[in-house]
């Protein structure tokens, strides 16, 4: 909180100020243009369709003397994307962390943005 006043210069009474209720994330996607919209479906497909290709299956086998050697693939239960804002606000940023996340199985991602002075970016 400390530092999302001095860095951000928005003042929050705790942690829970700063998360987006789904209802507010859905209503930036009506704040975009058509035109932005499809860029970002398109881009997001793209994405999605590049890293279905890179999936890694777990696999075994048993050597001659009983050793067992292989790979086991483990999707993390959750992970957290840092996605720049202000100045440097890219939605690529958030296309290139989350769909690799939720391809590779990742349950839950959460998401961090500044919002210098609580601007929130419609694209990100």
């Amino acid at each position: 909180v400390e530092f999302t006043q001095r860095f951000d210069g928005l003042s929050v009474n705790s942690m829970a100020d700063l998360i987006l209720p789904r209802e507010r994330l859905e209503l930036a996607l009506t704040r975009i243009t058509d035109a932005q919209r499809e860029a970002l479906e398109k881009a997001a497909q793209r994405v999605r369709s590049y890293h279905e290709k890179q999936k890694q299956d777990s696999w075994s086998y048993t050597e001659a003397d009983g050793t067992v050697l292989g790979q086991k693939v483990t999707p993390l239960d959750r992970a957290g994307l840092y996605v720049p804002g202000g100045k440097a606000s890219y939605p690529s940023s958030v296309l290139m962390n989350a769909i690799p996340a939720k391809v590779a199985g990742v349950g839950e991602v959460v998401m961090v943005v500044p919002t210098p002075r609580g601007e929130i970016n419609e694209l990100v």
